[in-house]
């Protein structure tokens, strides 16, 4: 199956988990049963510069079991999204000021700097309509909408269920940027499970520290920073919680957040108005090209004249290496600071040089070294 657009990735990533599904639970007694909630991502979002996802704890009253299994697996990919492209989300929060979809309203108009009436009021329906929508439980507890089943036959289908219920198969998917997980308790291995995620990001799955923490008491909050898939993730509590017994309320909260997120640099900058929401027309950067190398080498020459250090051929050729930055014959630079490196070095010296630009190639010159801490160009 191609995966060159957003819906063949989902298709790749959520088709035969949910033929599997359906096959352990064809047996079941499905009267009274809820059927799984799966992810659903607006019609923006692929264009969204932004790219976000609110993953909440769980819905309160899903379509039935009989339903989605009556429904074609091509459609149930995608079932969820007319939730948010139709707006009917729109209609669900009691209030704005301690629930699920307050909170994403909120976050929504602070985040892209337009007015929160403007945007319920759908002045703004590409704002509306540009993140993803998931529940960390894809299928709720049974005392909440399930109690007119048998409990054996719930558990057989919540079981069935935890295939869902991994946010991995958002990132290798959809590939968002920022999650906001509104749930403390959801468990670890819905968020911190590197054995699902996709060969893509060429992981080591052993690698028990691929994973920055940061806890933020006072908020209650715990950030992390998935180094493999470059995902940046907020778990914290509850709207609910934020709104009625956090003492600063939800308005508060957002504003801490966004700070946070500006200082954990997210992005390189965040929108200042709704105009920058969407992605703009850009050229992709070759980052093995020769002009993208020079000006990448000129800047960690600056960064390390700056502190009046050095760094060794070595080491920038693991550097390089690490960020797929390839030679001109789409090789990685051979090890131990070779000489693909320093005629790398050399080469981005002279490139400066001969633009008059004397400081940067001066700067160049005294940053990097051999491994005997000498000056070999």
């Amino acid at each position: 199956m191609a995966t060159n657009t957003l819906l063949d990735r989902r298709y790749a990533e959520y088709y035969q988990l949910i033929e599997d599904f359906k096959n352990e639970v064809k047996d079941v007694k499905m009267e009274g049963i809820t059927g799984p909630h799966l992810p659903g991502v607006g019609n923006c979002y692929e264009s969204a510069k932004y790219k976000i996802a609110f993953c909440g704890w769980e819905t309160y009253g899903w379509d039935s079991l009989t339903t989605f299994m009556n429904t074609g697996t091509d459609d149930l990919v995608a079932i969820t999204d007319s939730c948010i492209n139709n707006d009917e989300y729109l209609k669900w929060p009691s209030n704005y000021h301690a629930t699920f979809w307050g909170f994403i309203l909120k976050f929504i108009a602070k985040f892209y700097n337009v007015d929160f009436v403007d945007l319920i009021n759908n002045k703004y329906p590409e704002l509306l309509h540009s993140f993803i929508w998931a529940n960390s439980n894809s299928i709720e507890r049974y005392e909440v909408s399930s109690q007119e089943s048998k409990y054996e036959d719930w558990e057989k289908v919540k079981n069935a269920s935890y295939k869902f219920d991994d946010l991995n198969h958002i990132i290798n998917s959809c590939s968002p940027k920022l999650v906001l997980i509104l749930y403390n308790n959801a468990r670890e291995d819905y968020f911190l499970n590197n054995s699902s995620l996709s060969s893509i990001f060429g992981i080591n799955i052993s690698d028990k520290f691929n994973y920055l923490l940061i806890e933020n008491s006072e908020r209650k909050y715990s950030y992390f920073y998935a180094r493999n898939s470059r995902t940046h993730i907020f778990k914290m509590p509850h709207p609910r919680w934020i709104g009625l017994f956090s003492g600063i309320g939800i308005d508060n909260y957002i504003d801490y957040l966004i700070n946070d997120i500006k200082n954990y640099k997210v992005w390189e900058s965040l929108p200042e108005s709704f105009g920058d929401w969407n992605l703009r027309e850009t050229v992709n950067i070759d980052k093995s090209s020769m002009e993208f190398k020079y000006h990448f080498i000129a800047s960690l020459a600056h960064l390390l004249t700056s502190n009046n250090m050095v760094m060794k051929g070595s080491e920038l050729q693991y550097l390089l290496n690490t960020n797929n930055i390839l030679t001109s014959k789409g090789f990685q630079y051979s090890s131990n600071g070779g000489r693909g490196v320093f005629t790398l070095i050399r080469n981005a010296y002279k490139y400066f040089y001969r633009k008059a630009d004397y400081q940067i190639s001066y700067e160049i010159a005294r940053s990097f070294v051999n491994q005997y801490g000498e000056y070999a160009y």
